[in-house]
């Protein structure tokens, strides 16, 4: 079984990694795209403070700061793409 700090970890990873190569990239992705990842983003987030909620047993204090950061980041991952969503240029 994952510890809940190794699923924190690879949220941030994968949500990190996908901001940076959106933030190089030249060309704009389509407006699916970005609402597809606005929605997966809130959805990671929700996930992990919903383990965290759920099983407050198995998170120690700096689970909980990862998953936080997480969460943090998650949210605006959301934002970010929600406003390069209705960007119109």
């Amino acid at each position: 079984m994952i510890p809940p700090y190794g699923y924190a970890i690879a949220a941030l990873t994968v949500m990190l990694w996908i901001l940076w190569s959106d933030s190089i990239r030249t060309r704009r992705a389509s407006q699916m795209m970005y609402a597809t990842r606005v929605a997966l983003y809130l959805i990671a987030a929700s996930i992990l403070i919903l383990n965290r909620v759920r099983y407050p047993y198995y998170f120690t204090t700096a689970s909980t700061v990862l998953v936080v950061i997480a969460a943090a980041v998650g949210v605006f991952g959301a934002f970010w793409f929600g406003r390069r969503l209705v960007r119109r240029i």
